[in-house]
Parts: structure tokens; sequence; C-alpha cells
């Protein structure tokens, strides 16, 4: 349901909620960055057990407002979208490999999309901005999360609440059954090295 706006080199950009309004725009977002990751987990299994490469992408996500429409001038003109909305997309697609997930979404986003349950990653100051932004990543549906994930994800949020207040001795054996649960998760190996630099 978006309308592909460009391909830059490996990238591309797309937009929802124009040139026809919708208000699921945010929803729509977010399960194509979701189903997009899904197909490119699948594309690099059947591409190691072919032997072949792996790939992976980065997806960032912000929803605001932004201008729409014909932009440029009567020698070139393109229908787009600019605004700070739309370069903090940007900067947030930078961030998926720093904390090992395939998608990153701003706080608005997570807000609109009540429907996915989010895991916050961090609060992080973007160039071209003053305050820092809380970042999130869509885990699925909210109706499809098992009680061992949800009590995962509340251990997570005790991790965090504890980090911020400056509390590693408190919240290292709950990041401890985090990693014993999935190891190779990068976001905890982040900040496993963040309390052990406190």
């Amino acid at each position: 349901g978006g309308t592909v706006d460009k391909y830059m080199g490996d990238s591309v950009m797309a937009f929802w909620g124009a040139p026809v309004d919708n208000p699921d725009h945010a929803t729509l977002a977010v399960r194509a960055a979701v189903e997009m990751a899904r197909a490119v987990e699948e594309l690099s299994a059947a591409n190691r057990g072919a032997g072949l490469s792996e790939v992976s992408v980065g997806i960032g996500i912000n929803t605001g407002l932004m201008s729409v429409g014909d932009m440029g001038s009567a020698v070139r003109r393109s229908y787009t979208v600019i605004g700070d909305a739309v370069n903090l997309a940007a900067r947030l697609e930078s961030l998926s490999a720093a904390y090992g997930v395939s998608v990153v979404a701003s706080e608005a986003t997570a807000r609109a999309v009540p429907d996915y349950a989010w895991q916050e990653l961090d609060r992080v100051r973007v160039k071209g901005r003053q305050q820092a932004v809380t970042i999130f990543s869509p885990i699925g549906l909210r109706a499809e999360v098992t009680p061992d994930l949800a009590g995962s994800l509340a251990r997570w949020g005790q991790v965090l609440a504890g980090y911020r207040a400056q509390k590693p001795s408190q919240v290292q054996p709950l990041l401890d059954t985090l990693m014993a649960g999935d190891a190779k998760k990068v976001l905890y190996r982040l900040y496993a090295e963040r309390l052990a630099s406190m």
C-alpha cells in the first residue's frame, strides 16, 4: 500500500499516506518492513544452504508531518516527500546494524502502531537534532506474543531502567538471563559492554 519514491544505490525510499490518504499508513509501513525483513532472512537461509553469501537489510521508519507533492522546477521535477520527519527515517535506517536488528522505528511510529509489540533499543541523538530520540524495533503482532517473549520484553524493560539509573549490579543478572536465552543478540552484547564500562 505504499508509494515507492526512489531508488538510491542499494536503497529504496517509500512513503505511505500519499497520494491517497490512509489512516493506517503507519501500520502498513511497519507491516511492509517486517515482511521485507522476513523475506531477506529466508533468502539468507537459502543462500547459506547453497554456500552463497548471506544478505541483510536495514530499514528505518518514522511517522510525522512532511511535505509531499511535485518538487523541483520546470526542467526537472519528481513526486516526493521532504521534511524533518523524512530525514529522521534515513538516520534511523543507518542505526540498524549497530543494534543488530533489521527494523528501527521512531517512538512516533511505535505509538501509532499499538497492534505490534515493540522492543525499545535506546535513546540516541541523531545528526541534525538536539534532543535524543527513543528508538524501537517491532517484535511481532501483540496478539501473537508468547508468554516467554512477553517475559523477556519485561526483563529487558527492567534492564533499560536500571542502566539509565546507573545501577549495573542490579540489572546484570537480568541481562545475563536474557543473553543465556539469546547469546547471539547484538543488542544484549552492546548493553553488557556498557554495563561493564560502568
